[in-house]
């Protein structure tokens, strides 16, 4: 019965780790224009070559050129997208002070069929987890610059990440639904219902266990 209890113990341990869990979606629904956009966005630190995009499709009231339906925001991987002129590759860079876990998630729309999208995930030490994703493609759009959007992509690895950089040819990629899973919540998440099943289901398991014991 004692070794059942450790069990119970050392599970219900891990499950109330999972269970506090939280995740942070970056849908960029709130953005209101197209501007650069770097510091503290909702919780994540965003540098290098990001840029805010609004959609002009009708009910969003921006100036870019992109369609998704029920989308008007979305994140431009660009040096400058006033500019005409487009540089090679560039990248940008979102960090998460407290890190993030297991994986993340992402789509992606490509205004040329080869924008060589490659996504990395690094440590606090700016060492790699996992192995990437590199050369992702993409297909254009006939009446606009961005809509045809990929599934969603998910990258894996091992250990407690603290940002992920994107790069890609200037100007070519519009990022969207960034999900990250954060080590424990923060104010304003959620842990996931999951987690939170598996927790109880631990702790009653250990109660049922130690009431057994006592009527011993």
């Amino acid at each position: 019965m004692r070794t059942t209890s450790k069990f119970l113990a050392v599970a219900l341990t891990a499950t109330l780790q999972s269970a506090m869990a939280g995740t942070i979606l970056l849908d960029f629904e709130d953005v209101k224009n197209t501007g650069p956009l770097a510091g503290n966005y909702n919780g994540v630190t965003v540098s290098g070559d990001a840029w805010s995009a609004r959609s002009e499709v009708a009910g969003c009231g921006g100036t870019v050129s992109f369609n998704r339906p029920g989308s008007c925001g979305a994140l431009w991987l660009a040096q400058d997208p006033t500019s005409t002129a487009e540089d090679a590759t560039k990248s940008l860079t979102l960090s998460i002070a407290d890190g993030f876990i297991g994986s993340l998630s992402f789509i992606y729309s490509g205004s040329v069929s080869v924008p060589e999208l490659a996504v990395h995930v690094f440590d606090a030490a700016g060492k790699e987890l996992g192995t990437g994703l590199d050369s992702l493609t993409a297909a254009g759009c006939a009446n606009y610059l961005f809509c045809n959007w990929s599934q969603t992509m998910t990258l894996n690895f091992t250990g407690v990440a603290r940002s992920v950089t994107f790069s890609a040819l200037d100007q070519t990629i519009l990022l969207d639904d960034l999900k990250f899973t954060t080590p424990t919540t923060t104010p304003g998440q959620l842990p996931e219902p999951s987690s939170i099943a598996l927790a109880l289901g631990a702790l009653a398991g250990l109660g049922w266990a130690r009431k057994r014991a006592a009527a011993r």
